[in-house]
């Protein structure tokens, strides 16, 4: 039987509208981007589980000179998942409505940009959208 790329439960779980983290279950702390190895302690010893998705902007920035196949303003920022990790995504509003600490939620969306997921091609990605 073939195995199965390690994140593939990420992206299904976000084609159902659910964002999965990490949670290490020998020092108990939670990360993302997901990855077989925990980055605080290196047990390998982690499980996905399921985030709400919302957070605190911590940080964010726009972008006037993107790479091809992307818009050419792009904004992106860091969120604090009140879950644990931060993530670093898009966000979908305007960057002059945006302060430190507004509270977002992570959503999934269409992934509409011009270059070759491969077998990820129909798979949604996800967006910080402010609440």
């Amino acid at each position: 039987m073939p195995e199965t790329p390690y994140t593939d439960p990420f992206w299904a779980a976000l084609a159902d509208g659910d964002f999965l983290i990490h949670r290490c279950e020998e020092c108990q702390s939670t990360y993302f981007p997901p990855g077989p190895v925990c980055p605080h302690c290196q047990s390998t010893a982690v499980e996905w589980e399921a985030s709400t998705g919302a957070g605190t902007l911590f940080s964010f920035t726009r972008q006037h000179a993107t790479a091809p196949g992307f818009d050419d303003q792009l904004l992106v920022g860091v969120v604090d998942l009140d879950d644990g990790p931060r993530v670093l995504a898009a966000i979908d509003g305007s960057f002059d409505d945006l302060e430190i600490g507004d509270r977002m939620q992570l959503e999934p969306t269409e992934y509409d940009q011009k270059f070759d997921r491969e077998r990820l091609e129909d798979a949604p990605f996800f967006v910080a959208v402010p609440r």
